[in-house]
Parts: C-alpha cells; structure tokens; sequence
C-alpha cells in the first residue's frame, strides 16, 4: 500500500515538474549565492480566497525570514561552524497553505536533478536547467504544509528540518523518515497544557482544534493526556476551518456560553483563525453581550504563543489567557541585523517596505530608520531563535560531512561538490547531536525537538509574563497558580477561585453519581453517622459495632463509654445518695446516743438497726452503677441491689405482720414471735432468701462486662446480667412490697397509740408509686443508657429514703426537739390503756321503752368536777356524774340491772362477749409502776364473759371518766390482755 502512494505521488509530481520545466513562470524567492545551498520556506503571506495569497505577515513571514539572512551571514562571516564553504540559500513563500507551498517546492525538486535528460516539453524540446542543488530545507511553519512538502521531498531523499512544525503526525517516521524539527512536538505540548490545566484544579474545559494535522492530531494528544489526570471535554471537539466566518464563531460561542458549564477554552489553533474567533468574542461584546467579557479563560498552543499579533487591539478582551510557547531566547544581533536591513534586492522585504510606507519618509534606505520614522516599537517574533538554530544545526552537520568524506581536501576539489550529499548520512549528523562542545543536543533521535516549554499569561496591557516551564529531561513542571487565579480576576480583589468544572466537590458525607462523564456527577448523600465514602462513588454502611472515620473513608471501632463521674446524670443521683447516707449515719447516731429513751425503746430498735442498713445500701448502690463497670462493681451490684430493699422491706413487713397478728379478731390467744428476737430471726430470714438467690445467679451466670450498641453510633459498656436478670432481681422485691402494703392496708384501723401503722402505709404507698413510675421510664429509654441508670439510682434512693424520713424522721423530732414528750404520761397506765383500747364504752346508747338517749359527759364535764380535788378518787364524784343522767333513765338502768349501786361504790355494767379474766393486783401495780406520777390503784377489776357485767370499781381510784351514752361492738377479745402485758413486759406500746 505503501509503495502504491509514493508511486503515484511520483508520477503527480513528475508531471508536475515536467509542466514547469516547460512552461517556466515567474516565482516569488530571495536567493542567496553560496557553494552549499539551503532551501527555505516562510509563510511570507497569509492565506488568501480561492487558493491566493493575502496580506503580508510581518511576524510568522517576514522576521523569519530575516531570521535565516541573519544565521546565513553568522555562519558565512565567523566560518566556526562551516569553515570549508559559504552556505546560500533559496527561500520560497508558502502563503501559509499547504497546496501553494507543494507547488512552491517543486523548485526544490528541480535543483536536485542531474540532468534533464528523459524530460522532453510539449514542443518536442528538451528541458534545460543550472545545476546547483538543495541540500536541505528549512520549514515550513505549520505542520499541515510540512506534511505536505515532507512527503514530497522524501521522494527525492531531501532533508527538511522545521523551524515550528509541531505536528505529532510528523514524528511518524514510516511516512517522515526526511523530516526533523527543532522544537518539539505537539503530544509534548498537549502535557504541558494538560498538567497547566490540572495544576487550575480545571476538570471540565471546552476544547477547539483547527481541522487538518495540526489542530486534530494536537488536540487528540491533549485528550490522552487529559483523561490520564481526570480532565473531561465539555461536549465534543469543536473544529474550525478557515472557511468559517464571523457570524459562524459569535454562535460557536453563545453556545459555549448558554448549553455548556465549562469556562476554560483549550486551543490548538493557528494563527489567523485565532485572530477571527477573537474578533468574534470582541464584536459580540460590543453588541451589548457584556456578560462574555471576560467569562472564557483561554489556554492556546504555541500558534497563538507570545505573538503580538494575535491580540492586537484586543488584549483587554483576553487578559488572563495562557498560552504555550517553546523554550527560547534573546537572539543577540537579530534586532541590530533587522534594523540595518535595505529592501533592496528582496522582492518580500520591498513588499514589506510599502506595507509599512516606509517611503513616505524621505531619505531612509533601512528598516530601523523606517521603524523610528513612525515611532513603532521592533521586538524580535518568538520564533525567530529557533529559524536561528536551524540552520546553524544544518551548518554544523554539512561541515561533519565534509570532514568525514573530503578530510583536508578543499570542498570544491571534494566530490561532494559534484554528486551532492546524501540526505540520509547528512540528517545523521545533526541528530542527537549538539551544535556546541558544551552543549545539549536540540534534536533527539527521532527527529523531534527536546521538550522544553514556557507558560505564559498575558495581562490587559498586553504583555506576556512568564509564570510557568516545563523540562522534559528534567521532569521539571513550575506553574505560579496563585498569580494566574489573580490574572483570570478582572477586578483583581475577588477572593473567588477560578474554577472551570462540571460538578463541584461533593460536600463531605456525600457521594458521586456519575452521568454521562466521570467529570459530572450528582452528590448523594450517605449516612454519615454510619456509613463510609467508598471512593467518592458508594456508600458502604459499617458493621455493627463500627462507625466512619473523620474522614469518613473507613470504619473503626466504636469506643466503649461508660457514665462518668462529672456528668450530671451521674453527678446528681451521687449528691442525693451521699445526702442520704450522710442522714442515714445522723439517725442511727440519735438511736445510739438515746437507745434507753421511751421513744427510741418503743420504735423496736432492732428491727430499725435492719431498716436502717438497707436504707445505706439503697445509696451505696447509686455509687456502684454510676461507676465504670468491672467485675468487681457487676458482682456487687447485683448482690447490694437485692439486699438493700429487701433489707428495708423485710423488716416492714415483720413489723406490719406482727401488728395484724397481735390485733386479728380471729383469735383470742397470745400469737406468737412477736418477741422482739424472734421479729429479727424473722427478718434476717426474708433477707436471707434475697441473699440465697444472689449468690445463685453470681455462681450460675458469672458477673462481667460486655459492650451494647444502644443505637448505630454508640457502644456502651455495662455489666452482662441483662434487663430480665434485672428483672428476676428485683422480683422478690417487689413481691415484699406489694406484701407490705396489703399488711399496712389491713393495719390501718389499729389503735391510735399504734399509729406507727400510718407511717407504714405512707411508705409503701409512696413506694408503690416510684417503682410504678420507675417501669415505663426505665424500659422506654433502652436506648439511653444514663437515662436507665439514673432512673434506677433515683428510684431506689427515694424508696431508701422514704422509709428513712416516713419511719425517723418523726421520732428523731420528737427526741432532739421535744424531749418533754420523750417521757412516761402522767395518766395511769392501766386507766390509758383502758380508756384508748376499750372505746367500745366511749359511747352508749341505751333506749329502753321511753328512755331517751344520753350523750356522753365525761366527768370533767361536770359543773362538780374539780382537777385534783380529792372528791374526784370516792365514788361520790362518779355518782354524782351517773345522778347527773335523766331520772328516768335511771331507774330504767337500774331496773335492767345495767347499773346497780353496791357496797363498793357505783359501778356500770356492759354486756361482753369476753372469756372471764382476772388482772391481779401484782399485774396492776408492775404496769403502773412504770409511770413516772405516783396513782392510786382500783381494788380490783374483773372482765366477765357475756352473762355476766364488767364491775368498774372506783373506790379511790384514778380510773377513766366514762359515762356510756351509746352502745357500739367491740373491737377484739384480747386487745386489753395483750397490750397490758406489753406495757408489763417493758415491750413495744407506742406512745406516739
């Protein structure tokens, strides 16, 4: 296939050469004379319409082309780098177009044939030419006319060496094996462009290419390099051609503007239609679209470079545009050769000339005095150190050649002057090879230029400021990105980072749901408090137990928490229970300091020593649940937990079960075990049971901790036993209070002096209360285990401390701060006892047919009646009370044999159902015996059963003042029995 294409691009160019042989026509060159000639191809002019050529260019044509006048003379004069002949030169226009320069290089092709025989014009004449032929040639300046005339002089085996041709496509040597270049080629400046744009934080630019090798193939080498660093094309390629005109660039970019998000523009675009699409964004602005002044961030190629020409008259429109440029230098003497330059004798310089109207000054003959004339500023064209270095790289590899062949013969006596050099030897020995001892080689092994890039920023004035390089042999990128964000500014005090992207950042916690490129996406986000960022791309929930990172890209453990001492939750159950075992320690203090006093004798100290331990275990518990759980404080929390209230709750109900035995109607004997050992046996043994079941549990299920997960995010270390071991725990607990209270319910008519019984009932049903409220919360707040503990704290604190103020506080009151009611009564013993335990006599109503009812007079109510008077011990005060009653209703009583007088006095008989008993005298006197006052005592006293009558006798005695007015049943046949032996035995009567 290879073969077919050369050999019909022979065959074209044959007749080619064969129609200009023979037709000759006149064409536009400078020449130069020399021994060794060089060929040179400029784009003198820009492209015209129809294939012509149009205007002149002052920058890319015709300072390059000085630029070879000027090496050509460096060389000829100093003779260093070709001592052994003169170099001339042939230098042709390309129009800047890559079918008029094909045809300007047939004049190349015509120079390197021997001869013109086999060549015969259409007259039957045989063609006829000098001889003198091209060795080399320099150019062209765009890569689509190097193409081009490359595959031409391939044919011919001509070198070429370019000056700015960086197309990539010209690195394939299959099809350019001819062709080398100075600066390098465009896949290099397509990283640099790259790396300039990722160094921006840019992922998302708009990209514009030239149609033909230049622009496609640069632009293909931009988006390989672009994909590797994460950078998208907004849309696709848009590719320009030099057809298009104004009005077709002003809707390229309304819609660059309006459909697409990217803001950076990437261009590998050539000169001239870089001038027209700039015009375009400079003639939309005018029109009133204000809002595209300044909105696109450029960043060109070399072919826009750090050329003046691109943005004449519109650097205002660009400022902040980066663009490429190759490494180059100051040509020393360039300027100094441009300015003493004549026109004369160049037909391109002359054209120059009347272009700059140089001759409208009079007496001028050189370019500097034409540029002073008109105050116009010479500054050396970027490109101009490059057309420099090749032909000195040339100069250099010619003067290798004629060493290496003609030795120390003269070069016009050596055969090369005659057959010519040979392209393949020739390029040889310039590449990979360096101009200078000291210096490196320009030029590698393939062909192409070392890769050494400049950036560029152009400012609103219109001056290029260097803020970036590049060094392929040294892997060396600088870009001064903080300068260029300020250059993209216009106002240059926004604080706003210049961002040309699809998508911004997902914020942290979010993930991207990529569209239609891997540059846009939508951010979804991810449950941050339990699931991690895979990649930017997935959520992936932790396992149980785990939580994200702060940076959410993996799951770590959750560490335990535990409550801590300065914590309110635990801070204020810990102040309450230190409180209350402050008070507990005061209260069993008192009871040591006044252990003999009625008060303290008659609360049964016993059985309070044990309350008094479970209400300090109700708050020593609060100090075991706040701290951090061991397996120490696990082991004695479950025992001091069902300890302390069964602790307080067993001795309750020993106390209420005694009173209901000692007050049941249901039975008329002793009962027994109410001795106050007996009632400690009792309850140590209900305590004991609680114990018994403790150490079980401990032994069968062994106390730990372990980690919960209350929720996703949290771990909480606890002990092992769980809510049900909680549960059971408490079980029997609650079975002795809910005991309690039944007992105190059913003791809550006893005698007034039993009031104790009050207190009780108060208590359990203060506790009932806590422990009703205590359910829902501690159960609807699973998830928060402080609120659990402190809940639990408090609850039992107040069931300690309930007991503590209901069943103390009112004995501790008395005992510190009124001592004067911690005595005996004054009042008999016997007549107390009688007159609070026998109130079944405080009112009677007798109506026996006609005898109406009598109230109840005490004999203090008596108009007789005198305090302390001794007619209140004979038996003429209580008759004088009995005669007080109405007549009739005596002598019915009378009559009735309800009341009778005898002997010893006035007596008044009820009816009881009562087994006869009799008090002694010796029970009497031990019982009053205990008051501190002196009483006379009754003669005796007798309960008789139902038949028979109670016969008060008050002969000198101090017995109650009773008149019976109204009848009502008894209480219990033995309440009198007992508590009189109570009061004998010193035992528990309360006096409260």
């Amino acid at each position: 296939m290879t073969w077919g294409i050369k050999a019909e691009a022979s065959i074209v160019i044959l007749i080619l050469i064969n129609t200009c042989l023979c037709g000759p026509r006149p064409v536009k060159q400078v020449t130069v004379p020399g021994q060794i000639i060089l060929g040179g191809l400029f784009p003198i002019h820009e492209a015209g319409h129809q294939g012509t050529c149009g205007n002149i260019k002052a920058d890319q044509g015709v300072q390059r082309m000085i630029a070879m006048l000027f090496a050509l003379e460096q060389v000829n004069m100093k003779r260093e780098l070709l001592p052994q002949a003169s170099l001339g030169a042939q230098i042709l226009d390309t129009c800047s177009m890559d079918s008029y320069a094909l045809e300007q290089s047939l004049e190349f092709i015509k120079s390197v044939m021997s001869s013109s025989e086999g060549v015969v014009c259409a007259d039957g004449s045989t063609a006829s030419y000098q001889h003198q032929p091209i060795v080399a040639v320099v150019g062209a300046a765009g890569s689509q006319v190097s193409v081009m005339v490359a595959s031409m002089l391939q044919l011919f085996k001509i070198p070429q060496l370019s000056y700015s041709s960086t197309g990539t496509e010209l690195s394939d040597k299959t099809r350019f094996g001819y062709f080398s270049r100075v600066v390098p080629p465009d896949n290099l400046q397509a990283q640099v462009m790259a790396r300039v744009v990722n160094a921006l934080e840019w992922t998302y630019v708009h990209a514009i290419a030239d149609t033909g090798s230049y622009g496609e193939r640069g632009m293909d080498s931009f988006r390989a390099a672009a994909t590797d660093l994460g950078i998208c094309i907004d849309g696709d390629v848009v590719k320009i051609s030099r057809k298009w005109t104004i009005p077709m660039y002003k809707e390229l970019l309304i819609r660059m503007k309006t459909q697409r998000k990217a803001r950076g523009v990437v261009m590998f675009v050539d000169e001239d239609n870089l001038k027209r699409l700039l015009n375009s964004l400079d003639t939309l602005i005018m029109e009133g679209r204000s809002e595209y002044d300044g909105y696109f961030w450029f960043v060109a190629s070399d072919s826009w470079g750090i050329k003046q020409s691109v943005v004449k008259d519109l650097a205002h429109r660009t400022a902040g545009a980066l663009t490429i440029a190759p490494y180059t230098r100051e040509e020393k003497g360039y300027l100094d050769y441009f300015r003493r330059l004549s026109p004369v004798g160049n037909v391109f310089l002359e054209e120059y000339w009347e272009k700059m109207k140089c001759d409208e000054i009079e007496d001028i003959s050189t370019f500097g005095e034409c540029f002073e004339g008109k105050n116009l500023p010479l500054k050396q064209e970027s490109y101009v150190p490059f057309v420099v270095d090749t032909v000195k790289v040339l100069a250099t590899a010619i003067s290798r050649y004629i060493k290496q062949i003609c030795k120390s013969t003269a070069f016009h006596h050596c055969s090369l002057s005659t057959t010519g050099f040979n392209g393949s030897v020739l390029q040889s020995h310039y590449r990979n090879v360096s101009i200078g001892d000291d210096e490196m080689p320009i030029i590698d092994l393939n062909g192409d230029g070392i890769g050494r890039y400049d950036v560029f920023q152009l400012d609103k004035n219109g001056t290029y400021k260097k803020v970036g390089k590049w060094r392929a042999n040294e892997d060396l990128f600088e870009l001064n990105v903080p300068y260029v964000r300020r250059g993209f500014i216009r106002n240059g005090s926004s604080n706003e980072k210049p961002l040309s992207v699809c998508s911004t950042e997902c914020k942290r916690g979010h993930y991207r749901a990529y569209q239609d490129q891997t540059c846009c996406w939508a951010c979804i986000p991810c449950d941050m408090a339990t699931s991690i960022v895979i990649n930017e791309t997935s959520c992936k929930e932790c396992p149980i137990g785990q939580v994200p990172d702060r940076h959410l890209s993996k799951c770590v453990p959750i560490p335990p928490v535990s409550m801590s001492w300065d914590s309110p939750w635990a801070l204020i159950p810990s102040i309450f229970s230190v409180i209350g075992l402050a008070s507990t320690f005061f209260v069993v203090a008192v009871f040591l300091k006044f252990s003999n006093t009625p008060v303290i004798m008659a609360s049964g100290r016993e059985l309070c020593y044990c309350m008094m331990t479970g209400i300090s275990l109700c708050y020593v518990l609060t100090f075991f649940l706040v701290s951090q759980p061991t397996v120490p404080t696990c082991a004695l929390t479950r025992l001091v937990m069902g300890l302390s209230m069964s602790g307080i709750y067993a001795a309750i109900i020993t106390k209420t079960n005694r009173l209901a035995r000692v007050f049941s109607p249901e039975s008329a004997r002793r009962p027994r075990f109410i001795t106050p050992k007996a009632q400690v046996m009792i309850c140590l043994s209900i305590v004991s049971v609680q114990l018994l079941g403790s150490l079980i549990w401990i032994i069968v299920d062994p106390p730990g901790t372990r980690i919960v997960f209350p929720s996703r995010t949290e771990a909480v270390l606890t002990c092992k036993a769980t809510t049900s071991h909680l549960l059971v725990s408490l079980l029997y607990n609650l079975i002795l209070i809910v005991a309690c209270t039944v007992y105190a319910f059913k003791t809550r008519k006893i005698p007034e002096n039993f009031n104790e019984t009050r207190h009780i009932g108060f208590t359990m049903y203060s506790t009932c209360i806590l422990w009703l409220a205590f359910g829902p919360i501690y159960f609807a707040t699973q998830n928060n285990f402080r609120i659990q503990i402190t809940s639990l704290c408090m609850t039992v604190s107040l069931s300690g401390t309930v007991a503590l103020i209901c069943f103390f506080a009112p004995k501790i009151y008395i005992v510190l701060f009124q001592p004067y009611k911690n005595v005996r009564t004054r009042q008999s013993a016997v007549g107390r006892l009688v007159n609070q335990q026998m109130r079944f006599m405080s009112q009677l109503t007798y109506n026996p047919d006609g005898c109406q009812t009598t109230g109840y007079q005490p004999m203090s109510s008596n108009p007789s009646y005198r305090p302390g008077s001794e007619e209140n011990s004979h038996g003429s005060a209580v008759a004088t009370t009995i005669q007080s009653l109405p007549p009739t209703c005596i002598e019915q009583l009378v009559s009735n044999g309800s009341l009778k007088n005898d002997t010893s006095g006035t007596s008044l008989t009820k009816k009881l159902s009562l087994q006869e008993r009799k008090i002694s005298e010796s029970d009497i006197q031990s019982a009053t015996q205990m008051s501190d006052v002196r009483r006379r005592r009754p003669s005796s006293m007798h309960i008789v059963p139902v038949t028979t009558k109670i016969n008060l006798t008050n002969e000198g005695s101090d017995l109650p003042d009773l008149i019976v007015c109204e009848e009502v049943e008894p209480e219990s046949p033995t309440q009198v029995e007992l508590l009189l032996e109570e009061i004998a035995g010193d035992s528990e009567a309360t006096f409260l």
